[in-house]
């Protein structure tokens, strides 16, 4: 088969939607099919190959509510242009909409959501209005649907009367490293506190640097993400920050030095106010890490209850579980290899390849 994925904003990068694909695609690859990935060009490296995977990059309007969408448009036309297309696999409801366009070349569609891009804030309120609206072609076009939460698929079956399959997102084994690369921020096993995710409100990194600015402790706090067009953001994180020499930012990560971080954290935190289904969670308890995470059902999907919760958006009592789970070293340890085992048992990238594979031969 010839499968295209629209639209990622760059490969390699450490979102869920570029990850997800970066994994699905590279396998597919290796099963004989052709795989093609559509990327924005202004978030790095042009045209080229990556694991197998042809990369074409399409231009994009450098706008943080309309990039997605006119390079999805793009990316949509430039398909159309390639011969013997099989499968058009849209990432994201919203981008999506142009998802009729493949049908009128009589192309199989499938869209796959990861969350609901209207309920992000940085959109603003007139994009979101416009998400929301592009959601309904983006369900109802496609030959199939597909949703990586449980949370999604109610939702659409609620909202639309539409049966989506659920896919979760999986895990790769666990490449344990000890302390090496993360030495030169001064930081070694056990003593730091890690959050690993894009630098975007709904992550919620400032919810966990104020509660963590309460705390009377030796632990660090690793920040580790990036993201472009979030610069504001960005500048109130680090003045959130300004004077302490404890809240350490390393920016992307890649390679060993996720590795490293992930393997000697004390406690993996992710505060996010909104998910599709966490993959850097999954990753986190695949590296044996305590995870403290907001009670959004995408975290608690995930979680399983093998970690610990708190309200979300409430610092007070983000920072009353950081104080107990620092304090409480035995309640740490009690559900890290748990958490790990449930996670590589059930998450698993080569059988989602499998189940992508035989979704995408019953289209055609």
């Amino acid at each position: 088969m010839k499968i295209a994925y629209i639209v990622l904003k760059g490969m390699p990068l450490g979102g869920g939607i570029e990850k997800y694909t970066e994994e699905l695609g590279s396998r597919l690859v290796k099963k004989g099919h052709e795989v093609i990935v559509y990327t924005m060009r202004h978030y790095g490296a042009g045209d080229g190959a990556y694991r197998g995977m042809r990369i074409k990059t399409v231009p994009t309007l450098k706008s943080r509510s309309l990039e997605k969408l006119t390079a999805s448009f793009l990316a949509t036309i430039d398909q159309c242009l390639e011969k013997d297309v099989d499968i058009v696999h849209f990432h994201a409801f919203g981008p999506a909409m142009f998802c009729f366009i493949p049908r009128l070349f009589r192309r199989k569609v499938v869209v796959q959501g990861h969350g609901l891009e209207w309920k992000r804030s940085k959109f603003g309120r007139s994009g979101r209005f416009f998400l929301r609206l592009a959601e309904f072609p983006s369900v109802r076009f496609p030959h199939l649907v597909t949703v990586v939460s449980k949370t999604q698929k109610k939702y659409l079956m609620d909202t639309y009367g539409i049966e989506s399959v659920y896919i979760p997102p999986g895990v790769n084994p666990p490449n344990m490293e000890k302390p090496d690369i993360i030495k030169e921020y001064g930081l070694h096993e056990n003593d730091y506190i890690l959050f690993m995710a894009r630098l975007v409100r709904e992550k919620g990194a400032h919810y966990l640097v104020e509660a963590y600015k309460r705390l009377n402790t030796d632990l660090k706090l690793v920040i580790a993400g990036d993201a472009k067009h979030e610069e504001l953001y960005k500048s109130e994180l680090y003045r959130l920050a300004e004077g302490n020499k404890n809240i350490i930012f390393t920016s992307f990560v890649r390679g060993k030095m996720l590795d490293e971080l992930l393997s000697n954290s004390y406690l993996f935190v992710l505060p996010s106010e909104m998910e599709g289904l966490p993959i850097v969670l999954l990753e986190a308890m695949s590296y044996g890490n305590c995870c403290l995470v907001s009670d959004i059902p995408e975290n608690l999907e995930v979680l399983n209850g093998l970690g610990y919760m708190f309200r979300n958006k409430d610092i007070d009592d983000l920072s009353a579980k950081l104080s107990y789970l620092i304090e409480d070293s035995k309640a740490v340890e009690m559900v890290k290899e748990r958490a790990k085992s449930h996670v590589l048992e059930t998450y698993h990238w080569d059988r989602i390849t499998v189940q992508f594979e035989e979704i995408y031969r019953k289209l055609l």
